[in-house]
């Protein structure tokens, strides 16, 4: 019984070391990706235009990160709070592909983000006291706290940090230039660091349905 109960610790600590190895690699990955975006997009680009690998790794982990969080919506428990945070990337998308929606008439992403953003909190509050259970269940999830610190980042400080003012103090030469390599360079970061904790939160989720089914 000693064996067995040492068998299956030290096999337990071999998954922990192993995941966390993972981990590490992933994050590592992420980061050289971003160091190598940005200096390809200076070099090639000189700068970081809305056609840009930078701005088009923002999309596609965007899309990554909506995804995610769509199949969440599907887990038992934690439906409705993910269909909230759906929302808000969905508008953050849209609001990333204002480009796009330049052509049409300049500040027109501000419409279809409006749309999704109301249509999810329709659906949201329909079943007010049941979603917002869920999204309590959600936000409980120890993911999302990576996801939530992402967002923080994202929004706030990367916003104050690529100030441009401060910049052009702080470089006379190309201050633009610079001011958006880094705060882009920040945005990207954080979106890789969001999309996994938006894939632990969908897993940690499905595993919590697992336990409740089991009991």
């Amino acid at each position: 019984m000693n064996t067995l109960s040492t068998f299956s610790s030290q096999h337990a600590a071999k998954s922990v070391i192993k995941w966390n190895l993972v981990y590490i690699l992933v994050v590592v990955s992420m980061c050289l990706i971003v160091n190598l975006s940005v200096r390809l997009d200076y070099y090639l680009l000189q700068g970081i235009p809305e056609l840009s690998i930078t701005e088009t790794l923002q999309g596609l982990a965007l899309i990554c990160i909506n995804i995610l969080f769509f199949k969440t919506i599907k887990v038992r428990n934690v439906g409705s709070g993910s269909l909230l945070v759906f929302g808000f990337f969905t508008a953050l998308f849209i609001r990333e592909c204002d480009f796009w929606f330049d052509k049409i008439s300049h500040g027109f992403w501000l419409y279809p983000a409006l749309i999704s953003s109301l249509t999810v909190l329709f659906l949201f509050f329909r079943k007010r006291k049941k979603a917002i259970q869920e999204f309590i269940n959600l936000l409980k999830l120890p993911a999302m706290s990576k996801v939530i610190v992402g967002v923080v980042v994202l929004i706030i400080f990367s916003r104050i940090f690529g100030t441009g003012s401060f910049w052009r103090d702080v470089v006379s030469q190309d201050a633009f230039v610079v001011k958006t390599i880094i705060q882009e360079g920040l945005e990207l970061l954080c979106y890789c660091f969001i999309t996994i904790g938006a894939w632990e939160t969908y897993n940690q989720a499905k595993m919590l349905n697992t336990k409740d089914c089991s009991n």
